[in-house]
């Protein structure tokens, strides 16, 4: 019986089934005009038009909504398909009658995977609807599900620190489940470069756009496009950043805005390098290899807040590659250069050049585990320019017409390694990087002389070296991710230890081989040949901690965190004046301790507000409070204000507070009473940007930056009443003060076959490393210039070119004379900079060929000489910066194996 029963039901169900199909192909199409009106007028239209009758009840405000049709004609059945989609109404016909019933209460869901462009899924990216009241994050295969999701129409944001945020529309219906499949691309491979994700200054990196602070990037592509191996072979590009050059010690530092290194913080991945007395200040930039940096981030003026101590110029982000971009990613790089007209493939003694290879491996374990590292070896032969390099000397020496051993420019050889790890995920993101620098060397002493070995009383030709050796590691773990109803952590922790070592050696010069140490120094017979001595010295323990929890979704985020830093610093050194120590070597450890706390209130769509705190705890000096406020104003799409009030500190170095030489003749002492410095800086910032094509847009910037800096160190010298020495008391005090007013114009104009960026400053100041401002009469002004640009010439040759201009550079000097002393204005001559290359891609793109020219107008050194003294004065240039060696040539060759 329930066999016969069940063959009558499916009998009539598929009767129903072929009288609603019949039905459904008798509906003749309706064209419904507008394709924009209300739901009662498509009904109107559906009656009017198809003979349709309908009833409902109530529901005057639901037929009252707005809705765009896809498709105008079509069936009834169509037309109200789509109605159903946008307004959650049902629709059940019956004939020519269709009744009409609410929306159901029910809640949607959206479901999708995330991939990437080479179709490899995703993990970790956020996917958020209606400003983060939905929020999930995508799983190890680049899943994601949001239940629960009231019916309606909403923007669906996707964000990745490593890929470009993606936004779209997306329409919720009830008790149904919308699915996606969406592709991210690469952040370094967005075609609009005037807005990559950073991560300086922000709470969580983000795009550029949406940044408080204006931040200046230095791409992938561009530090490709230079083809430089080190940050400060980078850094000499760009306005108003000076790279000070030690030729003898192959030692560069930074100057900014006329202040020096100990005024700019430099960071790799938020975290301080370990400088030569500080964690982050006094870097020898010479040391900073590009092998697998990503960008550079560079935020001038007051950072104190932000990033703490010694960072009154800022700070530069040196951001490296946390993740692999491929399944296996390997590349070969290989790179020969002249320095000035000098080059050769030889080894030893008589090698010239500039040799450079590089290894970057880096692979995808899983969706969400990326491992890599990278090798390279910079080997430097020096610039022999006048002299004769470091060969054997066996003819007997002429004191009247000595040979010109050495170099202009000492040899390098460097060696930098790399090991990473990275996972990326729901609620965690963990990275940890290893790196290790070791570089070697050797400043040849010029003077060669004959010599008596004491044990054999041999008489040779001898000569000095010094040898510098430098290492330095770096462990750094980084932990990230959402908790607790979209709260946001971070922890990074790091021990560093950077060590630059010292060794005097007399050199037989008949066979470059070295002299035992009893015979002593050629030319002194008071300084004697050492061994490895420490000369500079810095290992330290340091961690950073953030929370940040949105108050008000979308309008109040608080960010509260802390900073802790334990430095062991050491100059091993021994200042010398002739034959007599003028220091011994010194050794203290340092802890500073911080809590800040800032909030970002968005008091509207267009005004957002930060203002910020921070406390600091030193276990030897007293530390101050520093304070900023932040204001960005959108005024439409085009233009926004900026304005930035902050404060920083600088902390006295281990020479200035621990230095201590006191005898009969000599006193020189440091001064633990030292107070920190005080740096106040406020800007003004205006951009403008503007879509000029589909393919062209154009940024340009405006800004005004006013600093002032109190409690500055100097040396003095002074005479106690019990004082016997014949140089007096030298120490160092807080009594100099520097104004400096900064004056800044960018244009930055970007397609998809160019990018052109032009720069332009006006610097003035009054103090400067020695003086005070209450020295100076009238501020000092320097302009600078630069121009970028990269071009896509046909067959795909790329072109580059990196120019810049830096007017005359003044500062006082103060002289002594009959009368007191006076003030002589010094300056430089100006100079220009030219780098030009082209490049271009063979072999289906694996193998990338670039040639160029560095330094095309041949600048070496600049003099800082006198224009103001008194006829019946002598006065020889007071001081001489080294830039350049003058004008070299390079081929780059990069072979990507699975590219």
């Amino acid at each position: 019986m329930s066999v016969v029963i069940k063959g009558i039901r499916l009998y009539m169900a598929c009767c129903m089934c072929l009288c609603c199909y019949v039905l459904q192909a008798q509906q003749p199409a309706v064209n419904i005009i507008p394709r924009r009106l209300t739901v009662k007028a498509v009904l109107q239209q559906l009656q009017e038009k198809a003979g349709i009758h309908f009833i409902y009840s109530g529901l005057d405000k639901e037929l009252s909504q707005s809705v765009s049709l896809s498709a105008t004609s079509g069936t009834v059945g169509d037309i109200l398909t789509q109605l159903g989609t946008q307004t959650g109404l049902s629709f059940q016909q019956s004939g020519h009658t269709v009744a009409i019933k609410p929306a159901r209460a029910g809640k949607g869901s959206l479901q999708g995977t995330i991939t990437d462009a080479g179709k490899l899924p995703v993990a970790g990216v956020t996917v958020s609807l209606a400003g983060g009241r939905y929020k999930t994050t995508t799983d190890k295969q680049g899943h994601f599900l949001i239940q629960q999701i009231e019916a309606g129409k909403y923007v669906l944001e996707l964000s990745h620190v490593s890929y470009e945020g993606n936004r779209q529309a997306v329409v919720i219906t009830a008790n149904q489940t919308v699915t996606l499949q969406l592709t991210l691309r690469n952040a370094g491979e967005r075609n609009n470069m005037l807005n990559p994700v950073v991560v300086t200054g922000q709470y969580k990196p983000q795009a550029l756009n949406k940044s408080i602070y204006r931040v200046e990037v230095i791409d992938k592509k561009q530090i490709q496009n230079m083809a430089v191996s080190t940050v400060a072979e980078l850094l000499k590009q760009q306005l108003n950043i000076e790279i000070e050059n030690q030729s003898g010690t192959g030692r560069s530092k930074i100057r900014v805005l006329g202040l020096n290194s100990q005024y700019m913080k430099i960071l790799m991945d938020n975290i301080p390098i370990a400088g030569d007395e500080n964690m982050g200040s006094d870097v020898d930039l010479s040391t900073i290899s590009l092998d697998d940096v990503e960008r550079v981030e560079i935020v001038k003026g007051a950072m104190g807040v932000e990033y703490g101590a010694n960072s009154i110029s800022g700070v530069i982000n040196i951001i490296t590659k946390k993740n692999a971009k491929n399944k296996t990613d390997l590349t070969l790089e290989i790179q020969e250069e002249t320095v000035r007209n000098e080059y050769n493939t030889d080894f030893g003694t008589s090698a010239k050049g500039r040799h450079i290879q590089k290894l970057n491996v880096s692979h995808q374990l899983m969706s969400n585990l990326s491992v890599g590292g990278s090798v390279s070896r910079d080997r430097f032969n020096g610039y022999w320019g006048q002299y004769e390099g470091a060969g054997i000397v066996t003819k007997t020496i002429d004191p009247y017409d000595a040979p010109k051993r050495g170099y202009e420019w000492s040899p390098k050889e460097s060696w930098n390694g790399n090991v990473y790890i990275s996972r990326t995920g729901k609620g965690l993101n963990l990275f940890y990087k290893f790196n290790y620098f070791s570089s070697n060397l050797t400043n040849f002493d010029h003077r060669a002389m004959g010599f008596l070995l004491k044990d054999e009383q041999l008489m040779i030709n001898a000569s000095v070296n010094n040898d510098y050796r430098t290492h330095r590691y770096n462990h750094h773990l980084s932990v990230r991710g959402d908790f607790w109803k979209d709260a946001y952590y971070s922890l990074d922790v790091s021990f560093q230890k950077n060590g630059l070592e010292h060794r005097r050696q007399a050199i037989n010069l008949f066979d470059n081989s070295v002299i035992d140490k009893a015979n002593g120094i050629p030319g002194s017979e008071k300084i004697k040949a050492t061994d490895w001595e420490k000369h500079y010295q810095s290992q330290g323990f340091y961690a950073k901690g953030t929370l940040l929890k949105p108050i008000v979704t979308d309008k109040l985020d608080y960010n509260v965190g802390f900073e802790m830093d334990n430095t062991t610093g050491n100059q091993g050194y021994t200042n010398w004046f002739g034959d007599v120590s003028l220091s011994n070597p010194i050794e203290q450890t340092l802890f500073t301790g911080s809590a800040y706390t800032s909030a970002e209130w968005h008091v509207s769509k267009s005004l957002m507000i930060r203002p910020g705190f921070r406390v600091n705890y030193s276990n030897k000096l007293k530390m101050r409070t520093n304070q900023s406020v932040t204001t960005r104003y959108i005024i439409n799409e085009h233009h926004d204000l900026r304005l930035i009030i902050g404060t920083s500190t600088r902390f006295p170095n281990y020479e200035e507070l621990y230095s201590w030489y006191v005898n009969s003749i000599h006193d020189y002492r440091g001064n633990p009473d030292l107070r920190p410095e005080y740096g106040r800086s406020a800007e003004l910032q205006w951009t403008y940007k503007k879509a000029l094509g589909a393919h062209l847009n154009l940024e340009t910037n405006l800004s005004s930056m006013f600093q002032y800096i109190t409690d500055r160190i100097i040396t003095i010298t002074y005479r106690t009443p019990d004082d016997n020495s014949v140089t007096g008391r030298n120490t160092y005090t807080n009594e100099n003060k520097y104004n400096g007013l900064l004056n800044q114009v960018n244009v930055n104009l970007v397609s998809d076959k160019f990018n052109l960026q032009l720069a332009g400053s006006l610097l003035g100041y009054r103090g400067d490393d020695n003086k005070s401002v209450d020295d100076y009469n009238k501020l000092l002004l320097n302009t600078q210039a630069t121009a970028q640009f990269t071009y896509v010439l046909p067959l795909d040759i790329r072109a580059a070119a990196f120019y810049r201009y830096v007017g005359k550079q003044p500062l006082y000097v103060f002289v002594e004379s009959p009368d007191g002393f006076i003030k002589i204005l010094n300056q430089t001559d100006p100079y220009h900079n030219l780098d030009i290359n082209i490049a271009k891609a063979i072999f289906r793109k694996k193998l990338d060929i670039r040639v160029g020219v560095r330094n095309l107008f041949d600048v070496t050194d600049i003099q800082y000489k006198p224009v103001n003294k008194p006829d019946n004065m002598h006065l020889n240039p007071q001081r001489t910066m080294r830039l350049y060696y003058g004008r070299s040539y390079f081929l780059k060759l990069s072979y990507s194996i699975f590219n």
